[in-house]
């Protein structure tokens, strides 16, 4: 019998080219996009599994609320790290991490940028499973100035060579730094990343005693089936015994003080697993992912898939007349319904499996866009691992199930007696299911329209949103602390050039300052989060900010060494209405505690971090020895030309140093990379899905058009134009799409608006312009797809359909 099943679906294949295409197009890639996508979240979820005893790890954060203004940061201070194996009994072990970025790195003539180098205790290897190709996992980060490289960079230093025991010189310094290991390259699915590994003792910051000075990551590895509540109340103890304490020492007020202004602090912990997916932190080593995207991104996988059968279907039933007389004459001679329901499902399996085998293929051609699309960097040989293999053939089963289900059980319905005397049921009742099928197909096409077109509009928004300042032909040079006392010199002499126009020294330019303490204004109680930026006195041309009262730093006055300029938010926030020159803020400034700061101006807020956060209030003062980067504005003309000069410049004064730069407006994009990388899937995916939604369209239009041929014919031959023969035809499906469109566009537009916009404090607007464009797209589209067969219908000869009466 499986034979037979085998002969018959293979000829009704062979003798329907056209229809088999279709089928096998449709389903193959509603397959590889759904593959794509599964693997896509697999690797996700897979994000630091595979340190040993991953479930037992944590990270400390540190989080609280000072005057309204929240904080919630990966980093932590040093000391906690030591008191988490001393004091806590459910805490096995604890290692304390730094990430250093963008470090100038010299071996002999060759100098590098290292974008990330962490400084990491010499338990590193054992805590962690990243794998060590060279050298002992105990004692490589054992001591100081030890360092250990990655595979890439043991071959872009020293080629051939054996890289142990050789010397980098590290940093603006030239610490000189033996090699003592070589790591494997970081595994695409971890949170830390690293182009090298500095050894725990080479930082003095590690032996800091501050509790309040956040500027490493602390894990540790509980014991099993520990209860973590004793965990987190031993965080809260550390509060009190020892956060409190220092914060009263250095600021002058209590705990006590501090929560009866209504602010809070505290340490909690965040499962190592989680931190990819979960994490809303600030300072994260790496931008991590959102678990919200890969519910999207699976809800678009089952609706693809969902497409791409019901797809199958409407085609199945569009050539139902034809597999209706063969049902009709293998009842006559004594078949079951049984036989021929599987019948109808193995030939649904074969179309499935053959749609497997072009939708692997499919996969392997569009990988590598896959991988530059998503910012992945999946291999082929994913597909290789058994689990997966199985749950493909599992996957290609249950796709041929599921769209053969609809056409077996519809078309071994038919009483013979009808089908042999010509009088094919029309359905009416099944009908409306497959009207209800072609709704949901373009209610999810509608819905990743407007999804992509809100991306889209966001995207753009960001990208020309006023940020308070002039982003574009702004040039953010690195490692200016490489300068050391030829720093002036490079300035002066790069501004003797009429090709840059101003030139202005900073700790940090935006979107990366991010570097907050306690203030407060004199003669006040109340305690403030305040950003801080050093800058010099060039700043504010150099950057295009704007000032509102006051005036900016100037060299006509020597006192303004010791002053500060700050930002809108921070004027607002202190409650004061006017700047009267006797303003002052009290802090931890440059070294100093409690040190007062005369407030000489107050610039317009700018966007100086994210633009998913609002504006925080910020303070700006002189401190050239906390100067380590410069921000460059360049006249009209050829910018390579100024690169090049600025290069010049650098080897001129920067004695070797590396030399990096990047652009502002750059940086500003890349801090969306997440964003547009949901955004380009998002838009493949959608145009995968339209596709495959109007191949079930136009089987539906045929299958319409073949039941009302004869009427087709009738009209035709009592006077009916063609336009309206056409017209007659499209407009049930027009009122489908509308349908569709009427139930998508709603709520398409509340969990874009309500759920993903509400991620960024600046966000477009939708507007329902957006919306009714998407909803005339869908019908132009679906108008097309149905036009062929409908012209060809209305076309035809009447007698061709009506000779037969």
């Amino acid at each position: 019998m499986l034979r037979n099943y085998l002969k018959i679906a293979f000829r009704n294949l062979r003798n329907n080219k056209i229809h088999s295409t279709i089928n096998i197009l449709g389903l193959s890639l509603g397959m590889a996009a759904s593959v794509l996508i599964v693997v896509f979240v697999a690797d996700e979820l897979s994000y630091d599994k595979f340190h040993p005893q991953s479930e037992h790890l944590y990270r400390v954060d540190f989080t609280g609320k000072l005057n309204g203004n929240e904080f919630n940061m990966a980093m932590t201070g040093a000391p906690i790290g030591l008191a988490l194996t001393e004091e806590v009994p459910e805490v096995e072990s604890s290692i304390r991490i730094g990430l250093w970025q963008s470090v100038p790195m010299q071996y002999e003539e060759l100098t590098f940028t290292e974008g990330d180098v962490l400084v990491a205790e010499s338990n590193f290897f054992d805590f962690f499973g990243f794998e060590l190709l060279e050298g002992d996992p105990a004692t490589v980060l054992d001591g100081p100035n030890k360092i250990v490289i990655t595979a890439n960079n043991a071959r872009k230093y020293f080629g051939d060579e054996n890289p142990i025991g050789k010397v980098l010189m590290r940093g603006s310094g030239k610490t000189a730094s033996e090699i003592t290991g070589v790591i494997r390259n970081p595994p695409s699915n971890s949170h830390l990343t690293y182009d090298m590994i500095v050894s725990g003792d080479s930082w003095e910051y590690l032996k800091n005693e501050n509790w309040s000075s956040n500027n490493l990551y602390t894990y540790f590895r509980t014991y099993p089936e520990v209860d973590m509540s004793n965990v987190q109340a031993s965080l809260d103890g550390f509060i009190e015994k020892y956060f409190g304490p220092e914060i009263e020492q250095y600021l002058g007020f209590s705990m006590d003080e501090l929560r009866a202004q209504g602010n809070h602090v505290g340490y909690g912990f965040m499962p190592v697993e989680d931190i990819h997916l979960y994490s809303e932190l600030a300072e994260e080593p790496t931008t991590p992912g959102n678990i919200q995207y890969l519910y999207i991104f699976g809800a678009i996988s089952i609706f693809i898939i969902l497409i791409a059968c019901i797809n199958f279907m409407n085609l199945a039933t569009a050539k139902s007349a034809n597999r209706a007389k063969e049902v009709g004459v293998r009842k006559t001679i004594g078949a079951s319904r049984i036989p021929l329901i599987g019948q109808f499902l193995a030939e649904s399996m074969i179309y499935s499996f053959l749609s497997g085998i072009v939708a692997l293929v499919l996969i392997l051609v569009a990988l590598q866009p896959f991988n530059a699309l998503s910012g992945k960097s999946l291999s082929w040989t994913v597909f290789l691992d058994p689990w997966l293999l199985l749950g493909f053939f599992a996957f290609l089963f249950f796709v041929g199930l599921l769209a053969g289900s609809y056409p077996a059980f519809y078309l071994t319905s038919f009483s013979p007696s009808e089908v042999l005397k010509g009088k094919v049921r029309k359905g009416a009742k099944r009908s409306g299911f497959r009207n209800g099928l072609v709704v949901f197909q373009f209610f999810v096409s509608i819905s990743l329209i407007i999804s992509s077109l809100v991306v889209y509009k966001q995207l753009t928004y960001m990208q020309e949103v006023n940020l308070g300042l002039d982003k574009e032909n702004v040039i953010n040079l690195l490692h200016t602390r490489s300068l050391g006392n030829n720093a002036e010199a490079f300035k002066q002499e790069l501004l003797a050039n009429t090709g840059f126009r101003a030139a202005s020294f900073a700790n940090n330019l935006p979107p990366n300052i991010d570097w907050s303490s306690v203030y407060r204004a004199v003669d006040t109680e109340q305690d403030y989060l305040f950003t801080v930026n050093w800058v010099d006195f060039d700043h504010l041309e150099a950057m295009g900010y704007e000032m509102v009262k006051g005036r900016f730093f100037s060299k006509d006055f020597p006192s303004d060494s010791s002053a500060l300029v700050i930002n809108e938010s921070a004027f607002k926030q202190i409650g004061w209405t006017e700047l009267d020159g006797t303003q002052k803020i009290s802090g931890f400034f440059d070294g100093e505690e409690n040190e007062e700061m005369e407030v000489i101006g107050v610039i317009k807020d700018f966007n100086y971090d994210n633009l998913k956060l609002k504006i925080e209030p910020l303070i700006m003062g002189i401190a050239p020895d906390n100067y380590q980067e410069m921000a460059i504005r360049l006249n009209p003309g050829d910018i390579s030309d100024r690169v090049d000069l600025i290069e010049e410049l650098w080897a001129k004064y920067a004695d070797g140093a590396a030399f990096e730069y990047s652009f502002v407006d750059s940086n500003f994009d890349s801090l969306y990379r997440s964003e547009k990388n949901m955004g380009n899937i998002i838009l493949v995916f959608t145009v995968l899905a339209i596709s495959i939604a109007c191949l079930g369209l136009f089987g539906l239009a045929a299958f319409t058009t073949e039941q009302r041929a004869k009427e087709i014919s009738i009209r035709k031959a009592l006077g009916a134009t063609l336009s309206q023969l056409v017209v007659l035809l499209s407009k049930d499906f027009t009122v489908l799409v509308l349908i569709a469109f009427l139930i998508a566009g709603p709520l398409a537009y509340y969990i874009m608006d309500a759920y993903w916009l509400q991620n960024f404090a600046f966000r477009t607007n939708i507007g329902w312009l957006l919306i009714v464009g998407a909803g005339l797209l869908s019908i132009l589209i679906a108008w097309l797809t149905v036009s062929y067969q409908s012209f060809k219908t209305a076309a035809s000869n009447p007698v061709d359909h009506l000779k037969s009466e």
